[in-house]
């Protein structure tokens, strides 16, 4: 039995914890630091039994065998670091931390540690992703040559949050950038990107943009083109192609349900699923339960610290291209 220690109680942290609880046999989130008034409630119901004032007595404690690190990306850093020297394994939340070199030292820690860390890139385990990930490696598209990511939010996150996400690329963006190395399994050699602000939030302030198209060169030619935006008015929109000399490969937009309806006005459908909660809920609970069967199994991390600094490198390109108006090379 893996017993978990979790950090961090909002949206993601509660999805986590909730996941391990009833859907991870083998393991169990035994503790949680620290712990508000207004979170007693839902650990009790989950069956959390002990609450640690600070997360160092937490690491410290011999019965934790691993943590969830949901906290804040300003926290990640120090609370990885925690960890990896109390020995325990780690499950962190995107992005490990908004600085290269932190990053970059992250890595190099916990391999020096013998930990098992993973990254939660979540995405690569819907169930969705992962059928379109199968046809590519058998070949039915041929080898990529061009691929094409949307992903659109219903709506910006609060002005408080933008403030310290690292901007659109950093936090929303790096998701589609790791979906771009994981099904293509390849580097990324140039990024070009160009944004802008078309909402009413006061981003500039926060050296943020609300919508981007971004360019993606891979060492062996694939382009990949990417469109993000905060503001989609028909719901959340995640759709994905990957054309290669034999064909296309395709994921469409996931409704909330499967009702046509087809009059003289013309064929309805339902809206796509509202947002990131309800559209990946399977990949939320997937890759918990990857986590606990690779460490126990003793398998290498299906994500790795390495993934999670080369998503944060090309974000960090994509930013620096919008700023100076011309593509960046990497790696």
């Amino acid at each position: 039995m893996i017993n978990f220690g979790i950090v961090g109680l909002g949206r993601i942290g509660k999805i986590h914890l909730s996941n391990v609880q009833r859907y991870c046999p083998e393991a169990q989130v035994l503790a949680a630091s620290p712990v508000k008034p207004k979170h007693q409630a839902f650990l009790k119901e989950n069956g959390v039994a002990f609450h640690f004032e600070t997360y160092e007595e937490m690491v410290q404690d011999a019965s934790i065998d691993a943590v969830i690190i949901a906290s804040p990306t300003a926290f990640h850093y120090n609370h990885i670091l925690l960890a990896a020297q109390a020995g325990k394994h780690i499950f962190c939340e995107k992005p490990i931390d908004l600085a290269y070199e932190k990053v970059k030292n992250v890595t190099a820690t916990v391999a020096a540690a013998g930990i098992h860390f993973m990254v939660g890139f979540n995405r690569r385990f819907d169930p969705h992703i992962q059928e379109l990930k199968a046809a590519i490696d058998l070949g039915k598209a041929g080898s990529p040559r061009i691929v094409k990511i949307t992903s659109r939010d219903p709506a910006p996150p609060p002005l408080e949050f933008i403030k310290h996400s690292g901007g659109l690329f950093l936090d929303m963006a790096i998701h589609d950038f790791d979906m771009a190395r994981y099904l293509i399994g390849d580097e990324v050699v140039q990024v070009s990107s160009t944004g802008n602000i078309f909402g009413d939030l006061p981003l500039a302030q926060y050296d943020d943009i609300d919508t981007a198209v971004t360019t993606l060169i891979f060492k062996k030619g694939c382009m990949v083109q990417i469109d993000n935006s905060r503001y989609s008015s028909y719901g959340y929109d995640q759709r994905l192609e990957v054309f290669g000399e034999n064909g296309m490969v395709a994921t469409q937009n996931i409704l909330e349900n499967a009702l046509q309806i087809s009059d003289s006005s013309g064929h309805l459908t339902a809206r796509s699923k509202l947002f990131f909660i309800e559209r990946y809920a399977d990949s939320y609970r997937n890759i918990m339960m990857d986590f606990v069967t690779t460490l126990n199994n003793k398998q290498a991390p299906s994500i790795s610290a390495e993934d999670g600094l080369a998503a944060l490198a090309i974000a960090m390109a994509a930013k620096k291209s919008v700023k100076e108006n011309r593509p960046i090379s990497i790696f």
